[in-house]
């Protein structure tokens, strides 16, 4: 069942999603991948994500932006983190690690969460929930026209996004 959603807010057109995957691996591990922002270039096709100069890295207040580019057009996709909780180092109930980052841009904004759990078995589960917060006025009306389909397309393809960075979250053996 499809969590995506989208709907109209003051400001804007607000398009949510939860992309969730399974992965083997240690919790650590796909928590430090996940987060280390450039990594995800590897992974998101057609964007390039690099840090803000002087940002500071693996810790709150890091900046970051995703600059996608498709032919003529080219979207940057400001970040920051607001709120940064590494798993502890077991692999028990207390190795939940999350990450709360804050859209910053002039045409997307909104918010991210990203949870990394054990789910037993050697395995980690990954909930990644955006919601996306489309400013400008005519391209929050071409969302809206989609009804709940940009929630659903979010949706896929932030999981194909976590299908292909599962060798990365694997992690060496």
């Amino acid at each position: 069942m499809s969590r995506a959603r989208s709907r109209v807010r003051h400001g804007g057109h607000l398009v949510e999603f939860t992309a969730s995957a399974l992965v083997t691996g240690r919790v650590r591990h796909v928590f430090d991948v996940l987060t280390d922002w450039p990594r995800q270039t590897a992974w998101v096709p057609a964007t390039v994500v690099a840090r803000a100069e002087g940002s500071p890295v693996a810790a709150v207040g890091e900046r970051f932006a995703g600059t996608t580019t498709f032919g003529p057009f080219t979207l940057v996709d400001a970040m920051e983190v607001l709120e940064r909780v590494p798993p502890d180092g077991t692999e028990g109930p207390g190795a939940v690690g999350r990450v709360r980052v804050v859209k910053t841009g002039d045409v997307l904004g909104g918010d991210v969460d990203i949870v990394v759990a054990p789910a037993g078995g050697g395995r980690v589960r990954v909930d990644w929930t955006e919601r996306v917060l489309v400013r400008p006025r005519w391209l929050a009306r071409l969302a809206a026209l989609g009804g709940p389909l940009p929630g659903v397309v979010g949706e896929l393809a932030f999981e194909a996004v976590l299908r292909t960075a599962s060798d990365d979250l694997r992690g060496p053996s």
